[in-house]
């Protein structure tokens, strides 16, 4: 499923946290990794240093890759890098069609702060445009040692559709070949009602069992795949949902949170709108991003 990893570069060390991640997914699952950096055509640095920085950085991650495969599958990883020329978001979407990418794998910060690359012409674009799968990094610091054994548990926030839905394949082939434990969190949206009947009352805490029964279920369908699987269900107020995920995320020390990229009300909730944007900006948890295929039938599974 992860045969091959694009990590684009952009030069600083802030950019380079991604490589840790990198060499730890291609020892582990016996990826193909591929360091790519984009110049723009005004780039007045000249292509021989940026080979040699390419080339350094494929020793660096060869190496540590290396040693990960040795102590699980075994095998020689393969890294190599690519010199791309033009728009790094076109660039980098582009090749990744081209080179049959699965992952994506994107600091948050890179040369031009945090604005650059989830929010501006880089990674906002990148995860707007490739269906391809993108894990992204908030770089706090240029040591990658802070991140040192952080690959051990997934938090994955499920919202009752068949869309959030899809990331449960990809979480259970990331679970097993890494050992990773794994976490639903299902939020209950509860609505502000002044004054409620008791019908009205009734209603919602059929709703609420209906839920919790739902994330439940799913719970136990990876339990008998034999993963380590908790379900959290928490009920909220109408807007408290992206907190919620970012609180249980950074006070769990969870090592990512996946999250399908169409959720209950669509792109504009969880990417570009204000519950995902506190989730990548406000917290600090690496973020697994996949787009589920278009479906025509667009149902809430917590009623089932």
């Amino acid at each position: 499923m992860y045969d091959r990893v694009l990590v684009p570069l952009d030069g600083s060390e802030l950019a380079e946290v991604t490589l840790w991640y990198a060499a730890r997914l291609a020892g582990r699952l016996g990826a193909a990794l591929t360091i790519v950096y984009v110049y723009s055509p005004g780039d007045l640095t000249s292509q021989y240093m940026h080979e040699c920085y390419l080339r350094d950085v494929v020793a660096r991650v060869k190496a540590d890759a290396d040693n990960i495969a040795a102590e699980t599958k075994g095998g020689d990883i393969t890294v190599e890098y690519k010199m791309l020329k033009g728009d790094p978001a076109e660039e980098i979407v582009d090749y990744a069609d081209r080179a049959k990418i699965d992952l994506i794998i994107l600091s948050t910060q890179g040369k031009s702060g945090i604005k650059r690359w989830p929010l501006g012409n880089v990674a906002n674009k990148v995860v707007g445009a490739t269906r391809k799968q993108v894990l992204l990094i908030r770089a706090r610091g240029a040591q990658s040692d802070v991140y040192k054994d952080r690959l051990v548990k997934v938090l994955v926030p499920i919202d009752g559709s068949r869309e959030s839905e899809s990331i449960l394949r990809f979480v259970t082939y990331m679970a097993a070949e890494l050992d990773l434990d794994v976490t639903l969190f299902h939020i209950w949206v509860r609505e502000v009602n002044t004054y409620p009947t008791q019908e009205t009352l009734r209603r919602k805490q059929e709703e609420k069992n209906q839920a919790s029964n739902y994330v439940n279920r799913l719970g136990r369908r990876l339990k008998d795949k034999g993963l380590r699987t908790k379900v959290v269900f928490k009920d909220v107020l109408t807007g408290g949902e992206a907190e919620e995920i970012i609180k249980l995320a950074e006070e769990g020390e969870f090592s990512m949170v996946a999250m399908a990229t169409h959720g209950r009300s669509g792109v504009g909730r969880w990417i570009f709108g204000s519950n995902a944007n506190k989730v990548l900006n406000e917290g600090s948890t690496p973020l697994l991003l996949i787009r589920p295929a278009k479906s025509k039938k667009k149902a809430n599974r917590s009623s089932e």
